[in-house]
C-alpha cells in the first residue's frame, strides 16, 4: 500500500466531527460515523451501496451526492451562466435550444414532442428548448425522473417559474433511470397528438450525465433498449479537443481543482477536510478525469445498515474516488454510441468547441 512520508502525518488535534482511537508515532486513528443528514439522505439500500462501493472500488457513487444536502449546492449553482466569462458552461445552457430546428427535422413534422430529461438538474439546459417548442405548438409534456426529491423540487419550482402557464405539462418522476424506472417514465401515460399520432420523445441526458458512471456504455446501453424506433436521444457533453488542455492532465494536481459537491459524500461520512488532501487529475487507461481523496490520517468509518454495522478504514496514502468523467475525443464518442446500438444524426459543437450536443437514435 501507497503511504505519504510520515512528515505529512498530521497530529495533536481534536476534531468534533470523531474520536480519536489511538495515538501511535504520533498519527491519530479517527473513528467517525455518517451524520444524521446522511441516513436522512439515504435508503438502507442505498447505504448498503456506498458501503460496498467504498469497499470495491475505493469509491463514493457521486449519481448518490445529488441527494440531501448535494442538492443544496446544485440549488446555489442556479445562475444563468456569462457567456463572456464561461463560454463552455454556456454552451451547456443554450445547446439545445441553438439547434432546436436542427432536431425537430428529426422527427415528422406532424408529431407533437415530448420531453423525456434523465437527471434533470436544475432544468436551465432544456429550458430553451421547451420554451421553443411551446413557440411552435410542438410540444405535448415534459417528463423527468431522478432518485433525488430535492433535485426534482428544483426543477419543478424552476418550471413553473419559467412557464407558470404551462404546470399541467409537467411531470416529475422519483426513480433510478439507470435501472428498471427508466421504462416505467418511458412507458406510462402515452400522450397523443392532437392529430391523434403519437409524439416523438426526445430522451435528454444533458450536462454528459452519463459519463460520471464507472460504466457509461452500461448506461447508454440501457437507455437504448428503452427507447422506442423513434425516439431521439439528446447528449450535451465536453470532449478532448486535443488543446487547451488543463495542466492535471499530464501531472496530478494536488488541492484542486474540484468541485464543492465532489466532496459532499465524504462530507456527510463525518470525515474533516483536513483528514486528506485532493487530487485532481487524468486516468489515460481509462481515459477519464478525476478527482479523489489521498488520506493524511487513518480514518475509520462505522455505518449502520439495517440491523448491522459495517466498517470502513482508511489508512494514510488510501484514496477514494469521489469523480469521474470519461473524457473522449469526438471519434470515440460517436463510436462508443455506435457499439451501444446508437446511430448519430447530429453532432453540433458549441462557440467554445468542447461542449457538444449529440443525437442519435437507435439502430435500425
Amino acid at each position: 500500500m501507497t503511504r505519504l512520508e510520515p512528515g505529512l502525518w498530521r497530529s495533536r488535534r481534536t476534531y468534533v466531527a470523531g474520536d480519536v482511537l489511538s495515538d501511535v508515532m504520533g498519527v491519530q486513528q479517527h473513528a467517525v460515523s455518517p451524520h444524521e443528514n446522511f441516513y436522512r439522505a439515504y435508503s438502507a439500500t442505498q447505504v448498503g451501496a456506498i458501503v460496498d462501493s467504498l469497499n470495491d472500488r475505493a469509491e463514493f457513487p457521486y449519481e448518490l451526492t445529488y441527494l440531501g444536502d448535494g442538492s443544496e449546492m446544485w440549488r446555489e449553482s442556479e445562475v444563468p451562466s456569462n457567456p463572456e466569462l464561461a463560454p463552455m458552461l454556456s454552451d451547456f445552457d443554450t445547446l439545445l435550444t441553438c439547434h432546436a430546428e436542427q432536431l425537430l427535422a428529426l422527427a415528422p413534422s406532424s408529431s407533437p414532442v415530448q420531453i423525456v430529461d434523465l437527471g434533470p438538474g436544475t432544468t436551465r439546459p432544456v429550458r430553451g428548448l421547451i420554451r421553443h417548442l411551446l413557440d411552435r405548438s410542438r410540444l405535448t409534456g415534459y417528463r423527468a425522473i431522478d432518485i433525488s426529491a430535492e433535485i426534482l423540487e428544483l426543477a419543478r419550482e424552476n418550471l413553473r417559474a419559467g412557464f407558470p402557464a404551462h404546470v399541467e405539462r409537467f411531470e416529475l418522476c422519483r426513480g433510478d433511470f439507470t435501472g428498471p424506472d427508466l421504462a416505467r417514465v418511458l412507458t406510462a401515460k402515452p400522450m397523443l397528438g392532437h392529430d391523434g399520432a403519437d409524439p416523438v420523445r426526445f430522451v435528454v441526458l444533458a450536462g454528459g450525465t452519463p459519463y460520471n458512471f464507472a460504466e457509461p456504455a452500461q448506461v447508454l446501453r440501457h437507455v437504448c433498449h428503452a427507447m422506442s424506433d423513434h425516439d431521439v436521444l439528446l447528449l450535451t457533453l465536453r470532449i478532448d479537443t486535443g488543446v487547451d488542455r488543463p495542466p492535471f492532465m499530464d501531472q496530478v494536481s494536488v488541492g484542486g481543482p474540484y468541485k464543492p459537491q465532489q466532496l459532499v459524500g465524504l462530507d456527510l461520512l463525518a470525515i474533516d477536510r483536513s483528514w486528506y488532501v485532493t487530487e485532481t487529475g487524468f486516468d489515460r487507461v481509462r481515459s477519464e478525469v478525476f478527482v479523489r481523496a489521498r488520506f493524511i490520517e487513518p480514518v475509520t468509518v462505522t455505518f449502520d445498515v439495517g440491523d448491522d454495522q459495517r466498517r470502513v478504514s482508511f489508512e494514510p496514502g488510501d484514496t477514494v474516488l469521489v469523480w469521474r468523467y470519461l473524457y473522449h475525443d469526438s471519434a470515440a464518442v460517436a463510436d462508443q454510441l455506435t457499439r451501444c446500438g446508437l446511430q448519430v444524426r447530429l453532432f453540433e459543437h458549441g462557440q467554445d468547441r468542447q461542449v457538444v450536443l449529440v443525437a442519435a437514435t437507435p439502430a435500425q
